[in-house]
């Protein structure tokens, strides 16, 4: 009984822990601003994040860092990169990301019904980023990365173990990304991510797919999909035999997301982002200010179905000619 006791806290905990949540927690503020909407247009740390065919769409050498917070978890989330698609034909970017968050969550499990309980999730990834033009209208980029993220929770007094791990990635993987440009008004983006698959809720194998229409310069429309092969994932124990067995099914992230830059100053982002596997639905909301020499952005992101949460994130870039 005392094996069977943490296997069955780890089926309740996991089936309350978010799918896919390194995936749309690191997305750079600007994406976050305009519903996670960027696969096709995104540029220097929203690219090496989200699809590093971006970083050939514009020519600059950009130090960006970003800080988040997620206020009811107090979920600290950091990125600093570093873009350079000037110097070569081949344009590279190196970036780190730093998580830690403490959210509670209540649980039932064999000893009883848990109300509320903190858990850990902290973690780190690094990665380097190149891409290519290959023509006038197409892009190919990736991403190698190591990723090392754990989520574990404290178990009650007197059980063994006293904790329990309830997801960990210590791995390298990559990710492969194109953007097809058609004309000067439409976009197409494609990226895998995770394709060397590890298992991890963190690490999901996917496919991200953006279309961008861009009917001026100054406004950009966007809509992307996150499809989610691996991510999703809820554990179920036969409390009579013992035996677990592996839930799994595919889920999908997406929605709309606009940007205009008004007087060719401030950004203005705005978008709806909808998670079929949790569900929940969000709205996002993004301002800025854009110089030669530098850049300023804020980001909010507040789910308005499926649970509380409210993501605040500031981002500064420095352009260096």
């Amino acid at each position: 009984m005392r094996l069977l006791v943490p296997v069955a806290v780890l089926v309740s905990l996991v089936t309350f822990a978010s799918p896919a949540r390194a995936q749309y927690d690191f997305v750079g503020v600007r994406a976050m601003g305009m519903g996670e909407a960027q696969r096709a247009t995104a540029t220097g740390a929203s690219a090496v994040l989200m699809n590093p065919a971006g970083m050939s769409l514009v020519r600059q050498y950009v130090i960006e860092g970003m800080y988040g917070i997620k206020i009811e978890s107090v979920g600290h989330h950091a990125n600093l990169s570093v873009v350079d698609s000037i110097t070569s034909r081949v344009a590279a970017g190196l970036f780190y990301s730093f998580i830690y968050e403490t959210p509670k969550i209540g649980f039932n499990w064999a000893g009883g019904k848990i109300d509320s309980e903190q858990i850990t999730r902290t973690g780190h990834a690094a990665g380097l980023s190149l891409s290519v033009p290959l023509g006038d209208h197409f892009i190919i980029g990736a991403t190698a990365k190591y990723l090392h993220i754990d989520t574990t929770a404290p178990l009650p007094m007197g059980t063994v173990p006293d904790h329990l791990t309830l997801d960990s990635v210590n791995s390298v993987t990559f990710d492969i990304g194109m953007i097809l440009r058609l004309g000067q008004t439409f976009n197409i983006g494609l990226i895998g991510y995770n394709l060397w698959d590890h298992g991890s809720r963190e690490s999901p194998l996917s496919l991200g797919i953006g279309l961008a229409y861009v009917p001026i310069p100054a406004l950009s429309i966007n809509f992307d999909t996150v499809v989610n092969f691996t991510g999703f994932q809820n554990y179920r124990i036969d409390m009579m035999t013992g035996k677990v067995t592996l839930d799994q099914r595919t889920t999908a992230r997406l929605g709309p997301g606009i940007e205009w830059l008004a007087g060719n100053k401030v950004p203005i982002r705005a978008g709806v982002v909808y998670d079929s596997g949790l569900p929940a639905t969000y709205l996002t909301f993004g301002l800025g200010y854009l110089s030669t020499a530098f850049g300023v952005d804020l980001s909010y992101r507040a789910k308005v179905q499926g649970g509380i949460e409210n993501f605040l994130m500031l981002g500064i870039r420095i352009f260096i000619d």
